[in-house]
């Protein structure tokens, strides 16, 4: 059930950083991990196989639990019932699923053309995840107007990678992406919204390619601000022991599986790289899974780049992580077009 008073005003980016840090080495956090080196060394060898299972062991193709097809039609209407969206704006008939290919490698997406537009908006995906999910995020765009893309993200259903890097090399494939729609329908408009893992992507992508590969607004709804602190956040929680006894060697136990640098995905710096794009950022205050105060710390470090503000933070108090949209359909989709609409050319 949606209600109107599910907006909270929440911008203390000093205890939001705070909260963050709590996950960042400190100099008691180090001395202690060098008296106990022993038992550090342990925990983390013991949680890195065990982690490195939950990372990188999920099912990307076949039949779900319940039976339906895995990346499919079938497993978006499922979601939709379960979420309990209601005005799904999308029909079956106006998908078009296909491939393109980005160094000979493979990219599986979704397009649905609109007719009577030349606007378009990407929708990313958030960890385990697919395209379908992609477009349950960003279906309501449609009946704006605008024309759809979404995509599996790398090493995640039909596109290529068999270990996710949470996002680092997502970011590569957005930009790709972003000028193929530029070059072969010319957009008029041209905006991003992400979840989860699609947002904090959006975010490096912003970072690392916007200077030379512009879009005009992006929506990042549950971002993590760090792949390595999201880790450590995600021992915390789960193992319920200090996470600085079970953190050591991250990033080069990562690089040896994934092959790639996860510490690229770090959002506290680089804001100056794309200070005039307006960002609107978006987290459920209940959300457990990637902390509300990395989204209000990363909005903080955004508006103080910009000349005049122009991004905007909205916290909803009744959402948990990813919930934001099916929690809030009205109050979710009439912040999102009212914050575009500032920036109509």
């Amino acid at each position: 059930m949606e209600n109107n008073n599910n907006k909270l005003k929440i911008n203390n980016y000093r205890k939001a950083f705070k909260v963050i840090k709590r996950y960042m080495y400190n100099p008691l956090k180090v001395f202690v991990m060098v008296l106990f080196f022993p038992i550090v060394f342990f925990l983390s060898f013991l949680c890195s196989k065990l982690f490195i299972f939950y990372l990188f062991n999920y099912k990307r193709i076949g039949l779900s639990k319940q039976g339906f097809k895995l990346n499919s039609w079938d497993q978006l209407i499922y979601d939709l019932k379960i979420k309990g969206i209601r005005d799904f704006a999308i029909d079956k008939n106006d998908i078009n699923e296909f491939e393109l290919k980005m160094e000979g490698n493979i990219i599986s997406a979704l397009k649905i053309i609109n007719k009577n537009s030349n606007n378009w908006v990407i929708g990313l995906h958030g960890f385990k995840r697919n395209k379908y999910i992609g477009l349950r995020n960003c279906n309501f765009f449609y009946n704006k107007g605008y024309n759809i893309l979404t995509f599996d993200a790398y090493a995640h259903g039909n596109t290529y990678g068999f270990k996710s890097d949470f996002g680092v090399t997502n970011a590569k494939i957005l930009d790709f992406l972003i000028k193929w729609i530029k070059q072969k329908y010319n957009p008029s408009e041209i905006g991003i919204i992400g979840v989860s893992m699609g947002a904090s992507t959006s975010l490096l992508f912003a970072k690392e390619y916007y200077i030379k590969n512009k879009v005009d607004w992006v929506i990042v709804d549950c971002p993590f601000i760090e792949a390595i602190i999201q880790i450590r956040f995600f021992l915390k929680k789960y193992l319920k022991i200090p996470w600085f006894f079970m953190s050591l060697g991250i990033k080069r136990n990562f690089k040896s599986y994934a092959k790639s640098d996860i510490s690229t995905m770090n959002m506290f710096d680089g804001y100056e790289n794309f200070k005039d794009l307006p960002i609107l950022f978006i987290h459920g205050f209940k959300d457990d899974f990637i902390t509300y105060n990395c989204s209000i710390v990363m909005y903080n470090l955004k508006i103080q780049q910009e000349k005049n503000k122009i991004s905007d933070l909205m916290i909803f108090k009744n959402a948990k992580h990813s919930s934001c949209y099916h929690k809030n359909e009205n109050e979710y989709k009439e912040k999102i077009f009212n914050f575009i609409n500032n920036f109509k050319r």
